[in-house]
């Protein structure tokens, strides 16, 4: 009897690599579960780095005028610049070892939910590096001289009391209006945690045609803008948390970089425009998948490598209850 030929589906036409196609749709699922879960990749400027070991964001101050009087020559007024630099962290990796045994014993395919949870993983530590880069903004000072920096609204209720939330939020977007941060031009956000989101939403003032033009009810709880600030709730703030302690660890026991180490306790909401932080991207999201004999077993290796700093801190408001 002749040998069959088996047709491989993971096989490029001409290639020798039966799982190399494979390894694409592999990476391809961890890009699509780490985008499905961040929330804050499109909402900071980011800057891919190439060739390079920092990435600097140019800053330029206001010009001056004055009346000229007649006969008077016209030298040029003079306009403050800075750059912003901004290295990468160490690379940020999530890994799983799977048995070859496990795989033929299961009766079902787990590598997919194993990338999914690899690019979910990726996701979480990066949002919250964005995250506290925020915060830090709002507790920045200024960039240049004459400036102001970000600011820290006090209130102890805006945890628990919807009404005064609201106001919160509005009076953080006033703060940078003062600031003369274009707050009419540029995309404005604000980030809380799912209980201040549900307070807002089920409050009468989110209800109230009269506030919001009737686009929330009260059968769907639902919370898009507050004054024209776009709402966003997540379960990877740092909010409630003191992660000034070195070296701090968190829920998954990985050490934090010292830049993004500070006491969160009191923080309940932060209110920022795309410019308030910036990341430089060394390496974006992908997966490595490692066939080991050795060790009778694949490696799969999800990766990407950046920095987050805060750009300019007026861009950027804290809502903290002490």
């Amino acid at each position: 009897m002749a040998d069959s030929t088996p047709s491989r589906p993971g096989l490029r036409q001409g290639g020798s690599d039966a799982l190399e196609l494979m390894l694409d749709i592999r990476g391809g699922e961890v890009i699509t579960a780490y985008e499905r879960t961040t929330v804050m990749a499109d909402k900071h400027l980011t800057q891919t780095l190439s060739k390079g070991k920092s990435a600097k964001f140019p800053a330029f101050w206001r010009a001056s005028a004055s009346y000229h009087t007649p006969g008077v020559e016209l030298t040029g007024g003079q306009i403050a610049s800075q750059d912003i630099t901004i290295s990468p962290d160490d690379k940020l990796v999530s890994d799983v070892f799977i048995a070859d045994v496990d795989e033929m014993l299961m009766d079902v395919n787990f590598r997919s939910p194993y990338t999914a949870a690899i690019g979910e993983a990726l996701a979480v530590k990066f949002d919250q590096a964005v995250i506290r880069a925020g915060i830090l903004a709002a507790r920045g000072g200024a960039l240049f001289t004459g400036d102001q920096g970000g600011s820290t609204l006090v209130n102890a209720s805006y945890g628990t009391d919807a009404t005064v939330l609201f106001d919160g939020l509005s009076q953080a977007k006033q703060e940078m209006d003062e600031k003369n941060v274009p707050v009419n031009v540029q995309p404005l956000y604000g980030l809380l945690m799912p209980a201040q989101w549900y307070l807002l939403a089920r409050s009468d003032r989110n209800l109230n045609r009269d506030y919001n033009g009737g686009v929330a009810n009260i059968q769907k709880h639902t919370l898009t803008t507050v004054d024209d600030i776009q709402i966003i709730k997540s379960n990877v703030t740092p909010f409630g948390r003191n992660e000034s302690v070195a070296p701090y660890q968190d829920s998954d026991g990985m050490v934090i970089p010292a830049y993004y180490r500070a006491n969160f306790t009191n923080t309940v909401g932060l209110v920022w425009t795309p410019y308030a932080m910036a990341s430089a991207v060394v390496q974006d999201v992908g997966l490595d998948l490692e066939n080991q004999p050795r060790k009778q077993g694949t490696l799969l290796i999800g990766r990407r490598m950046f920095g987050t700093r805060t750009l300019r801190n007026k861009c950027a408001v804290e809502l903290a209850s002490a």
